[in-house]
């Protein structure tokens, strides 16, 4: 996983300049988790789904398929492409791989809600990654409060928190959390809270591990990531590599990062 998640580095960051669209630090922020998932607990002859609710991070989203075999790999030159089946926003229409379509923030928990509830039955589970700052959108708490009730233990919420987004708040020039004290408010909706380091694998084989065998509620996996992990370039400036560019000699300082 380790190996994949490396190369899933690199494919994104090549995908992302090549076509001067894209965004580094969302999509480099959660590819261990994304890895992990794909790696061992989305079996698609199980009719697991896996919802990227933070559709922007969709070239690291791709590299991860491409990695895992559900993509080929000459695929990813093709992202962000008029016409490509790999669209900037993962596009179900387009992509057989894809489950659900997203770029809409805040929308992806309810989607996972209404699939878990309609496979709650099934051995099936469902897994929706998120970002921090989206924990923003209303709708996010209105799918946690009803999955809650329905205490739906087929369905495991993962929040990438990275600790920025574009528009963030600031207090005294220093960018503050999107949303404070996570782990409390979705542990008051009635889930099951883990924390973990969203850049350690065997932290998160054991998170979602647990999430897969809880038999009582939905489960909340909060892992603490770092926005643009693995290339220290876009890593120290997480403001500019929202979706910023990189210049040629960054791109190859980049590649060379993760060698």
């Amino acid at each position: 996983m380790e190996r994949r998640a490396r190369n899933a580095r690199v494919h994104t960051i090549t995908s992302i300049h090549r076509n001067r669209e894209g965004h580094y630090g969302g999509s480099l922020s959660c590819i261990e988790i994304m890895s992990v998932l794909y790696s061992c607990f989305i079996q698609r002859s199980r009719s697991d789904k896996f919802i990227l609710s933070k559709g922007h991070a969709a070239a690291g989203y791709y590299a991860v398929l491409a990695e895992c075999g559900l993509l080929q790999h000459d695929q990813l030159d093709s992202y962000a492409q008029f016409g490509s089946a790999l669209q900037g926003h993962p596009d179900m229409l387009t992509c057989n791989a894809v489950d659900f379509s997203s770029g809409s923030l805040g929308q992806g928990l309810s989607v996972g809600l209404g699939m878990a509830l309609a496979m709650r039955r099934q051995a099936s589970h469902v897994w929706a990654l998120l970002g921090d700052g989206e924990c923003q959108e209303g709708q996010v708490w209105e799918a946690a409060m009803l999955a809650g009730r329905l205490q739906l233990n087929n369905l495991t919420a993962i929040i990438d928190a990275n600790g920025y987004q574009e528009w963030g708040f600031r207090t005294g020039g220093k960018s503050s959390k999107p949303v404070p004290d996570l782990a409390e408010k979705w542990a008051a909706f009635g889930w099951n809270v883990v924390l973990v380091n969203g850049h350690d694998i065997p932290s998160l084989h054991a998170a979602c591990s647990e999430a897969r065998q809880t038999a009582t509620g939905p489960h909340l996996i909060l892992a603490t990531t770092v926005k643009g992990h693995g290339v220290h370039l876009i890593a120290a400036d997480p403001d500019r590599f929202h979706c910023g560019e990189l210049s040629p000699t960054e791109y190859m300082d980049a590649l060379g990062s993760l060698q």
